[in-house]
This record gives structure tokens, C-alpha cells and sequence, in this order.
């Protein structure tokens, strides 16, 4: 409920000086841009619930877009089956992480953090340093994934469709159950014959398929890569989880709370445009939201 009266005043502050803000445009922006990150959070919040935290999730994005395009551009390869070879990548990227977690006994979050420079590595060696453009945007999948549905961008509808499958299996499956154990208790979990590692690594191949899924979406939307494609994404993410109320404790998360998350980010970068702030500022914004949720999660607890 606080963060719905958050969010609703977060509207009002910026919609009331400038109407435009309510447009149906703006507003469609905003669940488009909500949508991308948010695919990738609904995952997140498994991690955080396990006391884990991915920081590679922007380069999974980035060589999921680069990778397709390249593959279409250059080597001519069907659309489609260069999107399943970027959810592929997604997931095994994504599940290296979970494999050198268990095997180094080190956190995920020191693990990604050298998986993240080597993911963006390969982000710009597939890129070739430079954007890719010029796909077939009269192919099926780009006309598909790339437009609108009842008025809605096709990225919205695929975020509601992992919100409400992650929120099923987080809160009413025996792997969801499992997840919440380990952030509860990770000893206690072993001790009942609970494989944690790959429970772990399961967990990650799952947001780096999701990671991949929110990449192939924005190369739908916007048809070409560019180099500079998912930098940020990582704080975004963490940021929009850390808000909408899954505990850095572990033992718990929230879905619903993750899309609320979501939407405040973005609407705080929506709101700088606005107001005529400098973009250099949104970083900075994020990086401060982030700060106050994480003493706020503290006080809490």
C-alpha cells in the first residue's frame, strides 16, 4: 500500500505541472521502458530472496541483442532461430554464474562482478565495437514482438505473462518454497538434503534466460544494437527489487512489489525529462534510490 501511495504522488508530482506526463503516449513509454527492466526483476527477486544478487544481468542483455543481430545482419540466419540462440546463451551465461558460484564458495555478487566485464566483452567483440542496424523489419518476429497489441507494446504483454508465472512459482511451487529456504536458512536447508548449489544454479540460468528475454524484446522494439545497451540495467533492476519490498535478509520476495519497484524508476527518470533535469542526473537519481531502500530494508528489519 505505501508504495502504491508512493507511486500515485510520484505521478501527481510530475503529471500536475505538465499534463503531457498523462498522455496516452507517455504513459505507454513508461510501461514499455517498465516492462524491459521489470522481465529481468521478476527474476531478480529469487536471487535476492536466496541473499544473492546477479550484477551481469546488462551484459546477458547486451550480448542477447548483439549475438541475434548479428547473426541475422551478417550470417542471414532466420530471425527466430537467432533469438533461440540468444535464449540459450541467456541461460547458459546465466548458469556460469550459478556453476563458479558453487565451485568458488563465493558469493554470486563477486562472481557476476567479473562476469559482468567479461559478458560486455563479449557484448562488444560480437558488435564488433560498433551498432548493428539494418535488420529485416518486415519479418514476423520484429512485426510481432516489436509492435502493438491492443494498444499496449508487445514488451508489456510479455512482462505480464512473467509476472504472473514467477509470481505462481515463486509463492505456490516447491521450487519457489525451496528458494525461500535457502534465504532463510542456507544450513538448516543442506541439512534436510536441499542441493543448494543447484538450486543456485537453476536459479541463475533462470535470470539469465529472463535477462535474454528482455535483450531479444528491445532488439524487436527497436531493430538495431547499440554499444552502449544494457549498462545501467543491473542498478535498475536490483533498485526497482530492493524497493518494492524483497528483503535483503532472504527468505522472502515479492513480485508484485518488483513491478511496483519498476514503475517507480522509471517514472523517476520520466520525471527528470520533464522537469528539464539533465539525463547525467538519472544514474545518480537511481544510485540514491537505491541507497535510501536499502536503509530503509535496514531499519525495517
Amino acid at each position: 500500500t505505501g508504495l502504491i501511495v508512493v507511486f500515485l504522488l510520484m505521478l501527481l508530482a510530475i503529471g500536475i505541472p505538465y499534463p503531457d506526463f498523462f498522455s496516452f503516449g507517455s504513459m505507454k513509454t513508461i510501461l514499455r521502458q517498465s516492462a524491459l527492466v521489470g522481465i529481468i526483476a521478476f527474476g531478480m527477486v529469487y536471487l535476492v530472496a536466496m541473499v544473492e544478487i546477479d550484477l551481469s544481468v546488462g551484459g546477458i542483455f547486451a550480448v542477447a541483442g548483439s549475438l541475434p543481430a548479428l547473426l541475422i545482419k551478417f550470417y542471414h540466419v532466420d530471425p527466430w532461430i537467432a533469438v533461440i540462440a540468444a535464449l540459450a546463451a541467456g541461460i547458459v551465461l546465466g548458469g556460469v554464474n550459478g556453476v563458479l558460484t558453487s565451485l568458488l564458495k563465493v558469493p554470486l555478487i563477486i562472481v557476476s562482478l567479473g562476469t559482468l566485464s567479461a559478458y560486455f566483452g563479449l557484448h562488444l567483440i560480437l558488435s564488433d565495437g560498433k551498432a548493428i542496424y539494418g535488420l529485416p523489419k518486415d519479418h514476423p518476429f520484429f512485426r510481432i514482438f516489436g509492435s502493438d497489441f491492443l494498444e499496449l507494446p508487445a514488451s508489456v504483454w510479455t512482462a505480464i505473462v512473467c509476472a504472473i508465472v514467477l509470481y505462481f512459482v515463486f509463492g505456490h511451487t516447491r521450487f519457489g518454497a525451496t528458494v525461500r529456504a535457502i534465504g532463510s536458512n542456507p544450513a538448516a536447508a543442506e541439512f534436510i538434503g536441499v542441493r543448494t548449489g543447484l538450486i543456485r544454479i537453476y536459479t541463475t540460468a533462470l535470470v539469465g534466460f529472463l535477462a535474454a528475454l528482455s535483450g531479444v524484446m528491445t532488439l524487436a522494439y527497436f531493430k538495431a544494437v547499440d554499444t552502449s545497451s544494457g549498462r545501467s540495467l543491473g542498478l535498475q533492476v536490483i533498485a526497482a527489487v530492493v524497493i518494492g519490498g524483497t528483503s535483503l535478509a532472504g527468505g522472502s520476495g515479492t513480485i508484485v512489489g518488483a513491478a511496483l519497484g519498476v514503475l517507480i524508476i522509471t517514472t523517476i527518470d520520466s520525471g527528470l525529462v520533464f522537469y528539464g533535469v539533465n539525463l547525467n542526473y538519472s544514474e545518480f537519481a537511481t544510485g540514491v534510490v537505491i541507497i535510501g531502500a536499502i536503509a530503509l530494508d535496514r531499519v525495517l528489519k
